[in-house]
């Protein structure tokens, strides 16, 4: 009894250390197929999922046109400021105001020498063509407020100068009257000597007969030979008067010709004078009043007035700085995205991309979709980094960006861009380095 009852417990005690066996062979087995499916499941789900791939980039938001600078080629004090930062403007609207009081006075000084040196080159013109009037051009009423003062001045020393030509030329006329008069009375002269000289030529004659006969002595001879003498001489002193008289005549005639002549050459090259004071004047003139059109600086274009720089009236701007810049109102934004060297292989233009917006609130970033419009040729070096980098823009969908509402884009925000490359299996993303880095290996000698 004792034995069977040591026996049978024995096998009980067996028993009893058996079952707890069967239970763990049980649990390794349901594990065993557990992580048999999850290895078949993930297998099959790495080797047909197919994956989006991505290149990330960061970029920041920006307008497709280029932003226009206001400035100002002279400088010069702000005498007003008319906008604000943010302020919407349109093209030609006035944005600043700068004092115009020196160019206006440059402007006025400048008006009326070219009136004076216009009215003077009428006048020169008038004389020079022997005209009987002047002719004034229209561009000195429009230039001049003196206008009027200008032209009955040159009028009148037109008038002037033409009445002492006038007088000249009487002067001369009356000159070459009293000149043919004298010849007229040496003529007379002449002739009456003529006639003298004759009878006592005859005279003569008829004495040196006698002397010769011996009737008479030497010394009648010699006094009426005198007395020949004598008319010959002021025969020939009056043919020389009546040739003086009439080279003062010539001369008096020649004088009246040239006083309209020298009155043409002098009115010639004083108009020569006066056409070139006249072309530096007028050029002057261009640019004082572009000068003076440009004291109000107008928007180049409509749009947001941004980055303002000038705040204080009666500051002092310097020629070609930057005033402001103004955003294209009817612009669309894009986004700009730098990159990597690394990655440009596999983005294309018209490549689909996400666009997150990380400016936003952190619990609601929105994210909109986009696709690659632009891709530089080259890199481009971060002077600041030394980086290099290629250039892309991403075009937003414009219906897109106004389902943001109140939440506005601005250029400048910061973007994290997601640009979808092509597709791949999970397997291929979890291969792919390993791949890579064993042909690396292999490929080292």
């Amino acid at each position: 009894m004792t034995r069977r009852t040591i026996a049978s417990q024995a096998g009980g005690d067996a028993g009893q250390e058996r079952e707890p066996n069967f239970g763990l062979g049980r649990h390794m087995l349901a594990g065993t197929a557990l992580a048999l499916l999850l290895v078949v499941g993930c297998g099959g789900w790495a080797v047909s999922a197919n994956l989006n791939g991505a290149v990330i980039a960061q970029g920041s938001v920006k307008v497709d046109q280029n932003l226009k600078e206001v400035q100002h080629r002279d400088g010069g004090i702000v005498q007003a400021i008319a906008v604000r930062q943010g302020d919407r403007v349109e093209a030609g609207q006035t944005l600043f105001w700068l004092d115009d009081v020196q160019t206006k006075a440059e402007l006025s000084i400048i008006r009326s020498q070219l009136g004076e040196n216009l009215g003077r080159k009428a006048r020169l013109i008038a004389e020079r063509d022997s005209l009987a009037a002047i002719t004034f051009s229209a561009e000195l009423a429009k230039v001049s407020d003196e206008a009027d003062q200008i032209i009955q001045g040159e009028t009148r020393l037109f008038d002037g100068n033409r009445t002492n030509r006038e007088s000249r030329k009487e002067q001369l006329e009356i000159s070459i009257v009293q000149s043919g008069e004298e010849v007229k009375g040496l003529e007379a002269r002449k002739v009456a000597k003529v006639e003298e000289l004759r009878l006592v030529e005859l005279e003569r004659n008829k004495y040196l007969g006698l002397f010769e006969k011996g009737f008479i002595d030497g010394t009648k001879v010699y006094n009426i030979n005198r007395e020949w003498a004598r008319l010959l001489g002021e025969r020939g002193e009056i043919e020389a008067s009546m040739a003086r008289a009439r080279l003062r005549i010539s001369e008096a005639r020649i004088q009246i010709i040239a006083v309209d002549e020298t009155a043409r050459t002098e009115a010639q090259r004083e108009l020569r004078q006066v056409e070139a004071k006249v072309s530096e004047l007028s050029d002057r003139r261009l640019a004082s009043e572009d000068r003076l059109s440009r004291s109000e600086i107008r928007a180049p274009i409509a749009g947001l007035v941004n980055e303002l720089t000038v705040f204080t009236v009666g500051g002092v701007i310097t020629p070609a700085a930057r005033l402001a810049t103004i955003v294209p109102g009817e612009a669309r934004l894009t986004v700009e995205v730098r990159i990597a060297p690394t990655d440009i292989d596999q983005v294309r233009i018209g490549q689909p991309a996400r666009l997150r917006f990380s400016a936003f609130a952190k619990n609601a970033t929105p994210e909109l979709p986009g696709s690659v419009s632009h891709l530089s040729p080259a890199t481009t070096r971060d002077p600041t980094t030394g980086a290099n980098f290629y250039t892309g823009e991403i075009q937003i969908d414009g219906d897109l960006v106004a389902a943001l509402g109140d939440r506005k884009l601005q250029p400048g925000m910061p973007v994290e861009v997601f640009i979808t490359t092509e597709e791949r299996t999970a397997l291929s993303f979890l291969t792919k380095p390993f791949a890579d880095h064993a042909n690396r290996i292999f490929k080292e000698r």
